[in-house]
C-alpha cells in the first residue's frame, strides 16, 4: 500500500469521526441530553431496563438514564408538552426513586424534555420523594375501593389508559380496582 493512499484513507477516517461527532451532539441536543453520558435509552438502540422496586410497588422505565458524575439522571421526553405538568414531575419523582432503589445512589435531580427540546431540571427534594408516596398511596386508595378518582376526563390519554374502567364506567369500576389491586397487592 503505498504512503498517498495510507494518508488518503487515514484522512478520510478522521473526517468522517469529526462528522459522526458534530452529528451526535445535534442529535443529543435536539433531545435535551446534552450533559453526562447516556446509560440506557427506551428506543430500539440502547436498550432501557424495567426498573422494578418491590419494596415501594413501583416499575418504570426512564426515556434516557444519564450518568452525570457519579450520579444517575433519569430524563424524561414530553414533546408536545409545551410546559412542565405536575405529572410530569410527579412521574420523575418516582423514576428518582427507583434510581435510587435500583442503583443505590440517589439522582439530585431528573429532567423533563419539553416541545422543541426545552429542558426543566427537576430537584429530587425530600418533598418530591414524600408528593410521590402520597400520591401512590391515593392513587392505590382509589382503585382498592374501586371509586372514581374525579372529572378529569382527558380524551388523548384515558381513551388510550388500560384503568379507564375504574374511572369512567361506574357499573365496571369496582370490579376493575378489584383486579388492579390483586395485581398491584
Amino acid at each position: 500500500m503505498s504512503a498517498e493512499l495510507l494518508l488518503l484513507c487515514l484522512v478520510l477516517a478522521m473526517a468522517a469521526y469529526v462528522l459522526l461527532a458534530r452529528w451526535t451532539r445535534h442529535r443529543r441536543s435536539a433531545l435535551g441530553i446534552t450533559d453526562g453520558v447516556v446509560v440506557s435509552a427506551d428506543d430500539s438502540l440502547i436498550r432501557a431496563p424495567t426498573l422494578r422496586s418491590e419494596r415501594l410497588g413501583l416499575v418504570g422505565r426512564c426515556d434516557h438514564l444519564l450518568r452525570v458524575g457519579g450520579a444517575y439522571v433519569p430524563v424524561e421526553q414530553k414533546p408536545s408538552a409545551r410546559r412542565l405538568q405536575q405529572s410530569h414531575i410527579l412521574q420523575v419523582g418516582a423514576l428518582c426513586l427507583l434510581v435510587q432503589e435500583v442503583y443505590g445512589v440517589r439522582p439530585p435531580y431528573g429532567v423533563v424534555v419539553l416541545a422543541g427540546g426545552s429542558r426543566e431540571r427537576v430537584v429530587f427534594t425530600e418533598e418530591l420523594e414524600r408528593g410521590v408516596v402520597r400520591t401512590m398511596a391515593e392513587m392505590r386508595r382509589i382503585l382498592e375501593n374501586g371509586e372514581a378518582p374525579g372529572p378529569r376526563w382527558v380524551p388523548a390519554k384515558c381513551r388510550a389508559c388500560g384503568y379507564h374502567p375504574v374511572c369512567w364506567e361506574d357499573e365496571d369500576a369496582g370490579a376493575a380496582g378489584d383486579r388492579f389491586a390483586q395485581r398491584v397487592g
